[in-house]
Formats: C-alpha cells, sequence, structure tokens
C-alpha cells in the first residue's frame, strides 16, 4: 500500500514538472515572434496613417458642424433672455417665439386637420426643445468652446454679454475693430433684419463649407425631425429672428480640438493595435493557446504522467472560465503594448538607473515576458483539463463536482430534505422546545448565506422561506387541527389577542362558548385600561433604560475606587468618570421631573416681556462649540429688531437649547443646519431644520413623544423627553410646536403671539 502511494505520489509530481516545462517552454519561444510582428506592423501603420488622416479629417469638420450648431441654438436662447431683460418679465420660450392660435387661424389651410390638441402638444414639445437648448448653451457650449457673446436688439439698443470685451467693436469700422479681430481667432457677425433675413460681414475661423452648413440651419426642420408633421404647418406658427444683432468670438485657436484630440488619440490606438493584431500578434496569441489546449487533452491521455489526476482537473467551472476571459480581455490592453515595448527597447528602463546593464535589464524584461504568458497559458492549461472531463464524466455529474454555484444548489436540496424530515417527525405531545431552536438556527443560517449573494439572494431567500412555512404549517395542521382550534384560540387570548375568531371546536364547543364571554368580558376591561397601560410600559421601559446606564457605571467605578493599589492617575480618572455619570443621572431625573411638571401642568410660569431675538442670539453664542463640534455648517437668519414676546424666559430658552442639542445629536456631520426667524403680523414663527444622520421612520407626532428618540437603539446620551419638554412648555405659553419630516429632512418650527 505504501508502495503505491508513493508511486502515485511521483506520478503526479513528474506530471506536474512535464506540464510546467512544457508551458514554459511555450512561454519562452512566444518571444521569438516579437521582432517579425513589429516589422510587419510598420507596413501595416503606413497603410493606416493615409487612412487615419482622412478620418481626422472628417472629424475635423464635424466638429466644425456642431461648433456652428452650437451657435445656431445659442440665437434662440440669447434672443430669448434678450426679451426677458427687455420687459423685465420671465418669458417663457414660447411667448417669445410661437404666434398665439388666433393669430394663426387664417393661415390655415381649409384641409387642415390639425385641432387645438395638435397645437397645445406642439407647444409643449417646443418648449421641452427650447429648455434642451438652454440648457446644453448655457452649461455646456460657453464653457466647452470658451465662446463669449454680444447681443444687441436692433430696435432699443437693449444688450447682453458675458465677457468683459467689447465685443460691439466687431460692429464698427477702423482700428478698433481691427484690433479685436486681432485678439480672437474665430469671431462671427450675424446681422437679423426685421424681417428675419440673415446677414453675416463677418464669419472667420472656420472653413467656408461648415459656414454653408451653418446658413442651411433652420428650426422648422429640428422641430420636424421630433414629431411627423409637416415642416409648413411648423412653419406658420414659429416667430423668426429679427430685428437683433449677435457676435460670437474665441480667443483659443485649439478650441475645436479637445474632441479632436479626443478622438485622434482613440484612433490612433485603435489603429496601432490592429496593425500589431495583423502584422501577426493575433495569429500568434490564437495558436499558442489552441497549443495550450492541445496539451490540455493530450498529457492526461500519457497515464504514466498522472496529468489531470489531482486537484487540477476539478477547478470550478465558474474559475477557470473568468481566468479565461480575463486573459482574451488581456490582448488589447496589456499584450500588444508588451510586445510593441518589449521591441522598442527596456521595458522598464532597469539601465537607466545605472544599476543594471543593458544586457542585465534585457533579461528582466524576457523573464517577465515569459512570467505573463505562463500565466495565461496556465489559465487556458486549467481550462483544457476542466473540458476534458466534460467527455470523461457524464454531464450531470460534472456540473456536481466541477461547478462552484450547482454544488451550492444541492447543498439547499439536501438542506430542504433534512429540514422537512425534521418537521415531518415532528411530536406534539412532548415539548421539543430545543428541536424548534435548532430548526430555527439552520433556517436563519440558511437565510444568513441567501441574503450574502445581493439581490438574488434575497429573491431566493423569500421563496425559501414562503415555501418552508407553506408545507411545514400545513403538515402541522393536518396532524392537530382538531385540538388545536381550541387550544389556539385560548393561547391567542391569553397574549392578549380579543379578537380572535374561535371556529368550530367539534367536542370542545361548550368550552367555546366559554371562552366567547370570558373574552367579551377581557374585551371591555381592556379597552379601558389599554391607554394608561401603555403609558405604565413605557415609563418602566425607558426610566429603567436610561437610569440604570449611568448609575451601573456609578457603582462599577465606586467598587474599583475601593482598590487601595489604585494608582493617583487612575484614582482621579476614576473620580471623573464618576463626577461626569452622576451629572448624567442628575440631568436624566430633572428632565423627568420636569416633564412630570409640565403633563400635570403644576409648573410654575413667570411671563415676562422677552426679547426673542435677543435669546436666540445669546443662545448661538453659548453652543457655538458645541455646533462646530458636530461638524455643521449652521445658518442663522435672525432679525436685527427686537421682537417681543410675553414669556418666560427660561422655559423659552430650555426649548431652543433643546431643540439646537438634538440638532448637535443626529444631524448628518458635514451637512448645513438652520435657524430661521420670521414675523407674520403678531407671531413669530422660530424655525430649526438640519439633515439627519439616520433614516426618518417616523412621524412628527411621535417624536415628541415620551421617551422617544431618533435613536431608536438608545446609544445617544439623552432622556428621550427633549422635545417632549420643549413641546410642553411652548404649548403652557400659548405657542406651537410642529415637527415636521420629509425624507431625511428634520423640521420644527415654533410659533408665539407677540405684544
Amino acid at each position: 500500500m505504501d508502495t503505491r502511494l508513493k508511486n502515485n505520489s511521483d506520478r503526479k509530481g513528474l506530471g506536474l514538472f512535464v506540464s510546467v516545462l512544457l508551458l514554459a517552454l511555450l512561454a519562452t519561444a512566444v518571444l521569438f515572434f516579437y521582432k517579425p510582428i513589429v516589422q510587419n506592423a510598420k507596413g501595416f501603420l503606413e497603410i493606416s496613417q493615409t487612412n487615419r488622416e482622412k478620418d481626422m479629417e472628417n472629424l475635423k469638420e464635424s466638429e466644425e458642424s456642431n461648433f456652428l450648431e452650437c451657435l445656431f441654438q445659442g440665437n434662440y436662447i440669447l434672443k430669448w433672455d434678450l426679451e426677458r431683460q427687455k420687459s423685465n418679465k420671465k418669458f417663457g420660450s414660447s411667448d417669445v417665439y410661437l404666434n398665439n392660435i388666433d393669430s394663426i387661424a387664417n393661415l390655415n389651410d381649409e384641409n387642415d386637420e390639425n385641432t387645438d390638441d395638435d397645437y397645445d402638444n406642439f407647444k409643449n414639445d417646443f418648449a421641452s426643445l427650447m429648455d434642451d437648448w438652454y440648457y446644453q448653451f448655457y452649461y455646456g457650449t460657453l464653457s466647452k468652446f470658451q465662446l463669449e457673446y454680444y447681443i444687441k436688439d436692433n430696435t432699443t439698443d437693449t444688450h447682453l454679454t458675458n465677457t468683459g470685451s467689447d465685443l460691439s467693436a466687431f460692429l464698427s469700422e477702423g482700428e478698433k475693430a481691427e484690433n479685436m479681430k486681432k485678439q480672437y481667432y474665430f469671431y462671427a457677425v450675424l446681422q437679423f433684419d426685421k424681417d428675419g433675413n440673415l446677414n453675416i460681414p463677418y464669419f472667420h475661423g472656420v472653413s467656408k463649407s461648415s459656414k454653408d452648413t451653418f446658413l442651411s440651419l433652420n428650426l422648422t426642420e429640428e422641430m420636424v425631425n421630433r414629431s411627423w408633421n409637416n415642416a409648413a404647418w411648423y412653419a406658420s406658427r414659429v416667430k423668426k429672428l429679427s430685428d437683433m444683432t449677435v457676435v460670437y468670438a474665441v480667443k483659443s485657436e485649439s478650441f475645436l480640438q479637445n474632441d479632436y484630440q479626443q478622438q485622434m488619440g482613440y484612433l490612433s490606438s485603435q489603429m496601432i493595435n490592429d496593425a500589431y493584431s495583423r502584422a501577426g500578434a493575433g495569429y500568434l496569441y490564437v495558436i499558442s493557446i489552441i497549443l495550450v489546449l492541445l496539451l490540455g487533452f493530450i498529457l492526461p491521455a500519457i497515464k504514466p504522467l498522472g496529468v489531470g489526476k489531482g486537484i487540477e482537473a476539478k477547478i470550478p467551472l465558474e474559475i477557470w472560465a473568468i481566468g479565461a476571459a480575463l486573459t482574451v480581455s488581456f490582448y488589447d490592453e496589456v499584450l500588444l503594448d508588451l510586445i510593441r515595448e518589449t521591441v522598442k527597447g527596456d521595458l522598464f528602463t532597469l539601465n537607466g538607473n545605472h544599476i543594471f546593464t543593458e544586457g542585465m535589464s534585457r533579461v528582466v524584461v524576457n523573464i517577465f515576458n515569459v512570467f505573463i504568458w505562463f500565466l495565461i497559458f496556465l489559465c487556458w492549461f486549467a481550462a483544457a483539463l476542466s473540458i476534458r472531463e466534460l467527455f470523461i464524466k457524464k454531464p450531470a455529474k460534472y456540473l456536481k463536482e466541477n461547478t462552484i454555484s450547482i454544488r451550492f444548489l444541492f447543498w439547499i436540496g439536501r438542506s430542504l430534505k433534512k429540514g422537512w424530515f425534521y418537521v415531518s417527525s415532528f411530536d406534539m405531545s412532548k415539548k421539543d422546545n430545543k428541536k424548534i431552536l435548532l430548526l430555527l438556527g439552520g433556517n436563519m443560517i440558511v437565510m444568513i448565506i441567501l441574503c450574502s449573494m445581493w439581490e438574488a439572494g434575497v429573491i431566493g431567500a423569500i421563496i425559501y422561506t414562503g415555501i418552508l412555512f407553506y408545507f411545514v404549517n400545513k403538515y402541522k395542521n393536518k396532524i392537530t387541527s382538531g385540538y388545536n382550534t381550541i387550544t389556539e384560540a385560548a393561547g391567542k387570548l391569553s397574549e392578549g389577542n380579543l379578537e380572535v375568531t374561535i371556529g368550530n371546536a367539534g367536542i370542545f364547543n361548550p368550552l367555546k362558548e366559554q371562552l366567547m364571554r370570558v373574552q367579551q368580558g377581557f374585551r371591555k376591561a381592556v379597552l379601558e385600561e389599554t391607554k394608561s397601560q401603555k403609558m405604565k410600559a413605557e415609563l418602566i421601559t425607558n426610566v429603567s433604560h436610561d437610569l440604570k446606564t449611568p448609575l451601573t457605571a456609578i457603582i462599577t467605578y465606586v467598587d474599583l475606587l475601593k482598590n487601595e493599589n489604585l494608582s493617583e492617575e487612575q484614582r482621579a480618572s476614576y473620580v471623573e468618570t464618576l463626577d461626569r455619570k452622576a451629572l448624567r443621572l442628575k440631568i436624566l431625573i430633572e428632565d423627568l421631573f420636569e416633564m412630570s411638571k409640565a403633563a400635570s401642568n403644576t409648573i410654575s410660569m413667570n411671563p415676562v416681556e422677552l426679547d426673542i431675538a435677543a435669546l436666540l442670539k445669546q443662545l448661538q453664542f453659548e453652543l457655538s462649540d458645541r455646533v462646530a463640534g458636530a461638524g455643521l455648517d449652521f445658518r442663522v437668519r435672525i432679525p436685527d429688531d427686537k421682537v417681543i414676546a410675553w414669556l418666560d424666559s427660561d422655559k423659552t430658552y430650555r426649548i431652543f437649547e433643546n431643540l439646537l442639542i438634538n440638532m448637535c445629536k443626529y444631524a448628518l456631520q458635514g451637512s448645513r443646519a438652520y435657524l430661521d426667524m420670521e414675523v407674520k403680523g403678531n407671531e413669530v414663527n422660530i424655525t430649526v431644520r438640519n439633515i439627519s444622520q439616520e433614516e426618518l421612520d417616523f412621524t412628527g407626532d411621535e417624536i415628541v413623544e415620551r421617551f422617544v428618540r431618533g435613536d431608536k437603539a438608545r446609544n445617544s446620551e439623552g432622556s428621550g423627553l427633549g422635545l417632549a419638554i420643549a413641546k410642553s412648555f411652548t404649548e403652557l405659553q400659548g405657542g406651537t410646536f410642529q415637527v415636521i419630516t420629509d425624507g431625511d429632512l428634520f423640521k420644527v418650527v415654533v410659533t408665539f403671539h407677540l405684544l
């Protein structure tokens, strides 16, 4: 037995050695084809260069046409803005360019079947087109081409411009106009008379063909391209550009070359890669991969080598498929550059640091090339071994043993089968809590695994849970239907569900009648006590939690202080912590007393003539460090004048102190927060707004309840009474306190009556 194991081990070692050796030799052989490929590529590059120059010329003309089309659109946008400036009204594009439906009624042909609805649709479509042009001109064209403009109304001399240069000089003659021409590479003057005829005195910086293209552009054609109506119908409804002069100018000679150069670089890269592929790189890559695949099928057939008998033949399909796909993507991105740079010179310029000689650096580069090709061949060799297994095994067995996804699905199937057997053997007469916990624990593990698969896993988890619930519930109900009818009703009653309907219980119907009478009595009592019991439960839960935390810390640190071996630094640290926790406990108790007094209306109020504006400014100053520590950009808008109301100064200060502290705790760090005061008649509205760092999954009414926090985990310091106290103090002084949530926006509006 030992001899057999040793022979198998020797065979695997020999097979591995032979496989690695052959792949390394093949990777080395590839390097001998580098120079012929580069030599052949030169001829293909010369041919491609001529074609590239033609392509570049076409690209340049296309860029000019695109630029002039932007100018054409700009005419309409600038005219639109000019009309708004003239009338000082916010005209829409339809108000400026469209004839109203009454004025065009006489222009319609008798056979025109277009309706008023057609005109409304056209009007909306036209407005959409102008909005698109507006955005493109102001947020694209001006910055992209560094375009300067000057537009003037010929009748009123009203003008608009975006530059400090006097572009109106292009409209004059003489030395001033000549100096302006010297400053700009491109300039054009477009003059529209009252009938809409266009005159172009200057159009410098683009080819004549592009200029002719500009003259052929018209708005009617643009609209026809957007819909299928006839051009005459549009022409009768759209006003022409008239009574205006537009000057466009660009200083940079390369204003059209950004996209042009980007396209040129892209075409150059494509041209070089194509030339190298045609020169033999593509054939080299394909033939070498074919040879590797043949090795992957031939070597396992030589039984003494023992190739394909180990883990290399069990590599999952998903892994080698990804590796092979990556090697294909490397062809354009890596391999062609590797061939080119290796032949042109030192790939890493190692000899430039005077440590490696030229010969040594060449050796390093060759080793690197062999290593890269070896990794590529290794991926395809593993793929060949795995594909070979598909022919040896049956497809079903191959998928089961050589794919991760199928293995995972089989595992889920086995888990479901075991789970079903577990449920089917459940004994209702025994208290099998341990068995239930184990079942739910296994179910939880399956759900966690499914949910880790993102969207697909979540869908699978939902389906899995639904199927599991259906079969378990069906089987359980079939066995225990009679017994469970009455016990289930009794259990729900004991849990407080007083709305349960009891079905046919067979021999247990007399007990059913008794339960129904008990149900009626409980329902009446519970309805009367629900509100008070809920409040008591919340009080006990929240107060015990919030008081227990600092109290536990105090007890712990008191025990630590009893240790006589403590150093002075440790003792001082513990005392400081005790002081902080005691202060925290004091604040919680004070908040509780304040809320209790406010709820019972026993709190004393001392109203005075209070300047709310001054109070808020004082509060802003006192809490400035805390706001800064929260990382908020705090914007405050408070009137300079006095805002006097009849209020208790201490209670009012507490209202806004609670609001700002709440803002510092829960606002998103780095966001803006606002404090605004606005006087309306005999009322003043104070608004505090911020963006919450946590999702707001509650309403404004819920958050002002006692002991309710935005941090439901109760990890942050606070009693949960801040907003409740603020609301109570506001309403005790005759004001209103409103909390508004919108998405992640948290806003509080406090209103008081003024004197």
